[in-house]
């Protein structure tokens, strides 16, 4: 898996609960929501650009992305560490 496909596989509500795990305040998971859920995008399609729609799965490309993915993968690293059946 490439690290694209990494930032489109993060499920947005797991990795909030993944951010209070961590301690990360409320003030601040409240601006990362809004950063993370306000996104929208269009697709060219054939030579037509499409209407603008929201973006519901992934991160968004900025450097807030690498901090939160690293998040990700830190709790996940933790759980397997302590549990040595992995992760069903």
């Amino acid at each position: 898996m490439t690290l694209i496909k990494a930032y489109d596989s993060v499920r947005r509500d797991v990795l909030y609960n993944i951010l209070i795990w961590f301690g990360i305040s409320l003030t601040l998971l409240k601006l990362i929501t809004v950063c993370a859920n306000e996104t929208y995008s269009k697709a060219w399609i054939d030579k037509h650009l499409s209407d603008v729609f929201p973006i519901k799965n992934g991160l968004k490309g900025d450097s807030l992305l690498l901090l939160l993915l690293n998040f990700a993968l830190e709790y996940v690293i933790r759980k397997v560490q302590t549990n040595q059946e992995g992760l069903k």
